[in-house]
């Protein structure tokens, strides 16, 4: 621990870590005031998985072309701009007339979330040390349910005093206040930035050429889109299902909700300080996502019969396996990049993982729409985790290394 100490991550880990819960609080809005929104609008519920897939489409384009951004103004500076766009985004899907500009508004959260985790994990890899970077990385990625975990817990009474728009606005606050305070930490953090770097179309290519011209990092990425297409899958529909067809409050699915999230952030630090100390990421990888097949089937059954244990306990194991995946993925992605290449091999990975996230919802959404039903759905996500998982595990020898 203390050769962790003396480097410069006790300053850039708390900054990730809050760059990465609010920037990630606003994109999981939309999924917490879908019900609301949706009647005002004129649409349909499940209309959030196209809200989902424009949020990521954008998050996937921004994060090819993180590694000039980030060489050109420095970890600091990208996220602040990263803030702000999620902020703008927020604000213009509260003042939205209609469902277009909700879109438009969901493109712009996009544009600052595909530059979070390039951010994190260029900074966190270039000052942390090799044997603690799945640990520092699971620690800053446990932002992304604390982010969740703060919609769920915050938007549901804003609504019920105000409305959903109210609501919206009110959050912008949370995200526009830090990025103000990162200034007082850039000059010690951004000493890295070339002001002469290019950002160009070259670099977006070499960031996904670079991930599919490697077999670990391409069976990596592959294996990341499953568990994202299932993860946001879930999370974007969770409290639809929970409202609209279980007939659940809106504050108890909210509350559902942000347990998935919270159980996630000591799930994320306990997966990172498991794996390369008593077991490989890889291999860890691969159990996480059988446990996140069990306990998607798992709700699939849930009955507003239950008692709250039993829906806690649920909630909980999504929480630890759907929300757990994505730090030691970035860690992988980081462990297996070139040197001097971790922004462009993030940025190239998370390309495959966005995907994921752009996919999962709508795919979702059409099978409960065409009759599947929210069973057919679940089991369909339940088996694409599987198969990742399992894959993993077949292959965690041949990548016991991390």
């Amino acid at each position: 621990m203390r050769d962790l100490l003396k480097t410069k991550i006790p300053m850039a880990l708390p900054a990730m870590l809050a760059v990465q819960s609010f920037g990630t609080m606003c994109g999981f809005a939309g999924a917490v005031v879908v019900v609301q929104a949706s009647a005002d609008l004129g649409v349909r519920s499940t209309n959030i998985g196209l809200f989902t897939a424009c949020l990521y489409v954008a998050a996937m384009l921004s994060g090819l072309s993180a590694g000039g951004i980030l060489a050109r103004f420095g970890v600091i500076r990208s996220s602040q701009f990263a803030l702000l766009a999620t902020a703008l985004g927020l604000i213009l899907a509260a003042v939205a007339p209609g469902w277009p500009m909700v879109l438009a508004a969901a493109a712009l959260i996009g544009l600052g979330t595909g530059m979070l985790n390039p951010a994190g994990s260029h900074i966190l890899s270039r000052h942390a040390p090799l044997r603690w970077q799945p640990f520092v990385f699971s620690v800053k990625q446990t932002g992304t349910p604390m982010g969740g975990m703060l919609a769920g817990l915050l938007l549901p009474p804003l609504i019920a005093f105000y409305d959903w728009r109210l609501a919206l606005a009110a959050i912008v606050a949370i995200p526009l206040i830090t990025l103000l305070g990162l200034q007082l930490i850039r000059n010690g953090l951004d000493d890295d930035r070339d002001p002469g770097a290019r950002i160009d179309l070259a670099g977006i290519i070499d960031a996904l050429r670079l991930v599919v011209t490697s077999r670990p990092l391409l069976t990596l990425a592959i294996a990341g889109y499953f568990f994202t297409f299932a993860q946001l899958a879930l999370l974007s529909f969770i409290v639809v299902f929970l409202v609209q067809a279980k007939g659940l409050d809106t504050a108890v699915a909210g509350g559902v909700f942000a347990i998935i999230h919270g159980s996630a952030i000591p799930a994320r630090i306990a997966w990172g300080a498991m794996a390369g100390r008593f077991v490989s990421s890889w291999f860890l990888l691969g159990l996480i996502g059988l446990m996140m097949s069990a306990s998607i089937v798992a709700m699939s059954y849930f009955d507003q019969t239950w008692p709250f244990w039993r829906t806690a306990i649920v909630a909980v194991g999504l929480g630890v396996s759907t929300n757990g995946v994505l730090g030691l993925l970035l860690s992988e992605f980081a462990r297996l990049a070139p040197p001097n290449k971790v922004g462009e091999a993030t940025g190239g990975g998370q390309f495959f993982l966005f995907f994921g996230i752009v996919s999962g919802p709508p795919l979702f959404g059409l099978v409960v729409e065409l009759g599947g039903g929210y069973t057919n759905a679940f089991n369909m996500i339940a088996a694409v985790a599987f198969l990742a998982g399992g894959y993993l595990l077949c292959t965690a020898r041949r990548n016991r290394a991390g």
